[in-house]
């Protein structure tokens, strides 16, 4: 019985154990969750974002003081009193219980962990404590700091210096509960507005700069600034690049900078670098600075701090070459090693035979007219026709000699005729440019038809025609493209009835730059042989005769210009071959990707032979050393005090220059101060990149544009004419220049027949009656040989001084005139009383330069300028804004430039023709070009025929059109006199009675 009792009473005993444990276990985890919840606990305090108080600390204790007791006791069963009980009276059957082991484990990890949190609760509370005490001083710091910088211009560099250094506070603070705290509120407000305050503070620094130092605004160099030039001179931005007009007190702006920043700003003389482009124009900023302000300031040129870099680095001064150097290395290669390498030659030749232009395809133009204006200034004789005049002139002798010399040798009608002509001369081919065909095709109405080209030696006919794709013309008007179109079937149908041989060629392979790769294949399989002519012998020929010639020359600038631009990125032989490859990838028009392929591989001998000759007169050149003295700048071994950099002519920088002056930026943190014009952006050939100037954040970062746009030169109804000119380019800054000044007509073109000198005569007439016999005139060209066939005119008389690159005129009739000659590059920063511009022509040479914007040198350029004429365009603006009162544009009257005629036709400037009788611009318009104009011909009879003969072949016999044009408003010919069975009516010049198209419009004579 007994046995039976203690059994159950030991079971008994093990339930309530059992039972026990359960509490026990249930009670740890319960804790365990509570230790998460006294993190949660501490950062809700945290989240206050204010100091933790000892009372707060103890009211989270409090609430776990009843866990914290009951560990301290160090026994689980502890957490009542039945259990307490029990373990007092079997604490030796419970200790020797498996299970107790098990518990006391999980017991003691409960504790320890629970406790640890609660002893990290003191220490964390004094650990938020010191971060928020941190962040206080920080905020005190912040605010000190802001009523420090106010005083001063708070520049976008320590703006953000600023929000990085307070950054954290601000994390801090800003990720909390919202701080009832004034100064952390504050401080929030502050930093989240901080770019809207900068804004205002400084805004409100300008106006008390301006205040405090109007005295001295008032009067700089005898003058009283502008609101403009004031406003650029008091904002300090680290960098600021401040938009002059033409004439609008740039130097004096700058001159008044130079004076405020040491005056007021206590800024000493040697710490400003101050860089003017040029050895005259610094001479000239100096002079002002230095002796009419009294401030003692250096004005360097980009020459003369670079040597001044290298001088004190290397200790001895180094040999640097003349600009001239690089053209005589081009000269001295051409008459060396060009004469001995027929590589070199061979790719000459090819060059000018296919690449010297590029053809632009009729689907560019809005008309016909456009693409004939286009193409009037690129040289349409062929190889073969000035090989021919070459030997022709040789042959000649003295008198002979030059009357040979104007005679011209075949010319073709189209840039896609003259390389297909060359490409048959060049590869052996005879050919007969347009031969009368070999079946008699003429009768009443029509001439004798005349294919393109004729192959001889194998009786085929080659026909290109200026059709697309789809076989249309959508370039000529409806009339006209439907006639274009019928005349290219008949020739078809003509060619297949007689069994002659075709081969057709046509624009669209132009368009897609296979055309002389199409011309090639379909030679092949005609069978016609082909084979290398001699390209030294042609060379032998052409030379001596071209070596003069616009088109050489010309090409022999752009290799120049390439040259410098490339040194002036710092670029290497190796720069070519990566270009070669480059282009092999990149480009898919197969014209221009042979272009730059074969002008890559002909100037890198060129370069190469410069750099050689560079090295054996032991110089370098000034892209060399620009080059050099950044390399130095960048080094860790060269110190420089400067605080202010101040660049005139800005919009004149080079890459190779705004690599060195970004370098001793970085090195003083010195503020930069750019001034200039992009719309005078003009020395691209000397290595500037007018990107440098519009894309001013790209390359400097963070800064501010100013304006000063009141110009005290030019007319109001001047710089209207002209901006708007400009800006045509609208990758330009847009300006709003004013002036007080007006004037009715500040531009007038003067239209000439043959004598130029007649044409200046009569402007000089003009300009002496208004301004009398003693008054400037400013003669520009685009060129410097412009002045030649004045200066060959007895009345005028002008010798160049070599020195000052100007040629002084002078005109027998008023020998008192105070007139010059210069170039319009020359020009830039002159002014006179009135200007005559000589060069108003379309011409290879004529304004604009044709050749100065050839797509080869984006390869040299950070971002090429893609609008066509960009540069000569800014140019022109530069020319005609000399002036104080008027500029005459001087033009051949058939031969006009775009630019002139943009300055009739779309600014009225005021036209003067000095052709006897009636001008050939009060003709009506050619209706098939629509730009032409009609003018009489005469050959067996008199007929009208358009003044852009040859590219536009439009004729008609009816000459009363020149007096008495009515335009058919069906087709766009011509209304004319004619006489029916019921009498006279009017009718349309396109109408036929035989032949389609035709136009049947008529109207009532009445």
């Amino acid at each position: 019985m007994k046995s039976i009792i203690a059994f159950i009473f030991n079971v008994y005993k093990k339930y309530k154990l059992k039972n026990f444990l359960v509490q026990i276990d249930q009670y740890l985890l319960e804790v365990s969750n509570k230790k998460d919840e006294i993190g949660a606990c501490l950062q809700s305090l945290s989240n206050q974002r204010d100091y933790i108080t000892d009372e707060q600390l103890e009211a989270v204790k409090n609430v776990y003081l009843p866990e914290a007791s009951y560990f301290s006791l160090d026994n689980p069963f502890n957490i009542n009193k039945k259990a307490h009980s029990f373990y007092e009276k079997e604490e030796g059957w419970i200790i020797s219980n498996p299970s107790y082991k098990k518990v006391m484990t999980r017991y003691n990890q409960t504790k320890d962990a629970f406790l640890s949190q609660l002893v990290y609760l003191d220490e964390a509370v004094v650990q938020i404590n010191d971060h928020i005490s941190q962040n206080n001083r920080l905020i005190e710091q912040f605010i000190s700091h802001v009523v420090s910088i106010k005083k001063e211009y708070i520049t976008h560099s320590i703006t953000n210096k600023i929000l990085t250094d307070y950054s954290n506070p601000y994390t801090f603070f800003s990720s909390g509960r919202q701080s009832e705290v004034d100064k952390v509120a504050v401080f929030l407000e502050t930093y989240t507005n901080f770019h809207s305050l900068v804004s205002r503070w400084n805004k409100e620094y300008v106006q008390r700069e301006l205040e405090e130092n109007k005295e001295l605004f008032d009067n700089i160099d005898g003058k009283s600034l502008d609101a403009q030039q004031r406003l650029s001179i008091v904002t300090d931005e680290d960098h600021n690049l401040i938009l002059a007009g033409a004439g609008s007190g740039k130097t004096l702006t700058i001159s008044g900078k130079v004076k405020y920043l040491i005056d007021k700003k206590q800024i000493r003389p040697e710490q400003i670098l101050l860089i003017s482009f040029t050895k005259k124009a610094s001479e000239e900023m100096y002079d002002r600075i230095s002796k009419k302000l009294n401030v003692d300031v250096q004005v360097k040129t980009f020459h003369k701090l670079g040597l001044e870099i290298i001088k004190r680095h290397e200790k001895k001064n180094p040999s640097i070459a003349e600009e001239s150097e690089l053209e005589k290395a081009i000269n001295s290669y051409i008459q060396s090693e060009l004469l001995h390498d027929k590589n070199q030659i061979k790719r000459l030749i090819e060059f000018f035979s296919y690449y010297l232009n590029i053809p632009k395809d009729y689907t560019d133009f809005k008309s016909l007219g456009e693409y004939h204006e286009h193409c009037k200034s690129i040289d349409k004789q062929t190889i073969r026709g000035k090989t021919e005049e070459a030997i022709f002139v040789k042959k000649a002798t003295g008198a002979r000699k030059e009357e040979m010399r104007s005679l011209k040798g075949e010319r073709v009608k189209s840039l896609e005729e003259v390389m297909i002509a060359n490409f048959l001369f060049l590869n052996g081919v005879d050919y007969i440019y347009e031969a009368d065909y070999k079946h008699e095709t003429r009768d009443r109405d029509y001439r004798q038809y005349k294919p393109d080209f004729y192959l001889p030696e194998f009786d085929i006919y080659i026909e290109h025609f200026g059709l697309t794709e789809h076989q249309r013309a959508p370039w000529l008007n409806r009339y006209e493209e439907e006639k274009y179109i019928e005349g290219v079937a008949w020739k078809r149908k003509l060619h297949t009835e007689k069994g002659t041989t075709l081969i057709e060629s046509y624009s669209y392979y132009n368009k897609n730059g296979i055309l002389l790769e199409m011309l090639r294949e379909n030679l092949k399989k005609h069978n016609v042989e082909m084979y290398e002519i001699d390209f030294q012998e042609i060379f032998s020929i052409i030379f001596d005769q071209d070596k003069q010639d616009q088109y050489f020359r010309e090409f022999f600038n752009l290799i120049k210009t390439f040259i410098g631009l490339f040194k002036s990125n710092g670029f290497t032989e190796k720069e070519f071959d990566e270009f070669i490859e480059i282009n092999k990838q990149k480009e898919n028009n197969e014209f221009l990707k042979e272009r730059t392929d074969l002008f890559f591989h002909f100037v890198k001998p060129i370069y190469l032979h410069y750099q050689a000759d560079l090295s054996k007169k032991k110089m370098i050149d000034f892209n060399d050393m620009i080059n050099q003295a950044t390399n130095i700048v960048c080094s860790d071994d060269v110190y420089f005090g400067y605080r202010y950099i101040i660049i005139d002519e800005y919009q004149d920088v080079s890459i190779s220059r705004f690599n060195l002056i970004k370098a001793i930026k970085e090195k003083t943190s010195a503020k930069v101060l750019c001034v200039g014009d992009d719309w005078q952006s003009i020395y691209r050939f000397a290595g500037s990149d007018i990107q440098l100037f519009t894309q001013f954040g790209k390359f400097f970062g963070e800064h501010e544009l100013l304006r000063i746009e009141k110009t005290y030169r030019n007319s109001q109804e001047l710089i209207n004419t002209a901006g708007d000119f400009v800006m045509k380019n609208p990758m330009q800054f847009k300006k709003d220049l004013t002036s007080p000044k007006n004037h009715t007509e500040p531009i007038k073109v003067i239209g000439f027949n043959n004598q130029i000198h007649e044409a200046l005569k009569f402007a000089i007439e003009e300009i002496v009656s208004s301004y009398g016999e003693e008054t400037e005139i400013m003669l520009l060209g685009r060129n410097r040989f412009d002045i030649k066939p004045v200066l060959e005119e007895p009345d005028f008389k002008g010798k160049w001084n070599k020195k000052t690159g100007i040629c002084p005129v002078k005109y027998n009739k008023y020998p008192s005139l105070k007139m010059v000659f210069l170039t319009a590059h020359k020009s830039k920063g002159l002014e006179a009383d009135n200007v005559i511009l000589l060069n108003g022509k379309n011409d290879i040479n004529g304004f604009p330069n044709k050749m100065v914007d050839d797509p080869i040198l984006s390869w040299v350029l950070t971002d090429s300028d893609s609008y066509l004429y960009g540069e000569e365009r800014r140019l022109f603006y530069v020319a005609v804004t000399r002036t104080k009162n008027i500029t005459y544009v001087l033009a051949p009257e058939g031969k006009m430039s775009t630019f002139t005629k943009e300055l009739i036709e779309s600014y009225d400037a005021p036209y003067i023709s000095l052709s006897k009788g009636k001008s050939i611009l009060d003709n009506p318009r050619c209706p098939k070009c629509q730009t032409g104009y009609l003018q009489l011909r005469e050959a067996k009879k008199k007929f009208v025929g358009c003044a852009n003969y040859p590219s536009c072949d439009y004729t008609l016999n009816q000459i009363g059109v020149l007096e008495n044009p009515k335009k058919c408003s069906s087709c766009g010919g011509f209304m004319v006199r004619k006489t029916g069975k019921y009498g006279d009516f009017l009718g349309c010049t396109n109408y036929s009675k035989d032949n389609h198209p035709s136009c049947a419009n008529t109207m009532d004579i009445s």
